[in-house]
């Protein structure tokens, strides 16, 4: 099955800069790809339960970004597809509110392409999610610095995890030539900068 990795962007609605989250996948608790930076959320492209009837209703991205989302940004149990229990998205708050928020134009995903890893013949879908800051800050104020596979990377002058990495020239061309960093995560942020202007608006440098 393929996977899917996301790109999300903090959007400073007074800027328009952003920033952006890394994550550095721990030997100890992985067992492939460790040792290398990768955008978060990532995860495989399945159903959240065992039962039929969520092959078409989890059959669908944003729901599966959602889920990482839980999983990797607050810590929640990964819903991997190994549970019976039917997940409710319409009464789950943190769905409920990205998708108020994504009605208001507040959060806005985008599908970039799907990349084909030249080694493992891997999929991955590859994808950007732009947040803007007050939305972010309220339904991910409880972001965790250690999850199951890893921990979060943050720049050396930010005070918070949820602060993330400056989404600019400098911290993107390091990640991309100087750093160990997962090829699909390596393609979304190289194409995600050149698409910049369209992501986040005019305002971003």
């Amino acid at each position: 099955m393929p996977a899917i990795e996301t790109l999300t962007l903090r959007r400073n609605t007074e800027t328009g800069q952003a920033t952006f989250f890394s994550h550095w996948r721990d030997p100890a608790k992985v067992a492939t790809a460790a040792g290398i930076y990768g955008l978060i959320p990532a995860g495989e492209f399945q159903p959240s339960t065992i039962a039929t009837w969520d092959r078409e209703n989890d059959f669908d991205l944003w729901r599966n970004i959602v889920r990482e989302y839980s999983e990797e940004l607050l810590g929640e149990p990964e819903r991997d597809g190994s549970q019976g229990v039917p997940l409710d998205y319409e009464s789950w708050p943190l769905y409920r509110g990205l998708q108020t928020a994504r009605t208001a134009g507040k959060v806005r995903p985008f599908c970039l392409g799907i990349g084909l890893d030249t080694l493992t013949l891997t999929a991955t879908i590859l994808t950007a999610v732009v947040i803007d800051d007050d939305v972010f800050d309220t339904l991910f104020g409880d972001f965790v610095a250690v999850n199951a596979e890893g921990h979060l990377v943050t720049a050396s002058d930010t005070t918070a995890v949820t602060d993330g990495l400056p989404f600019d020239e400098p911290c993107v061309h390091r990640l991309l030539t100087d750093e160990p960093m997962a090829s699909p995560g390596a393609c979304i942020l190289d194409r995600a900068w050149r698409l910049r202007h369209h992501l986040l608006g005019r305002q971003a440098g």
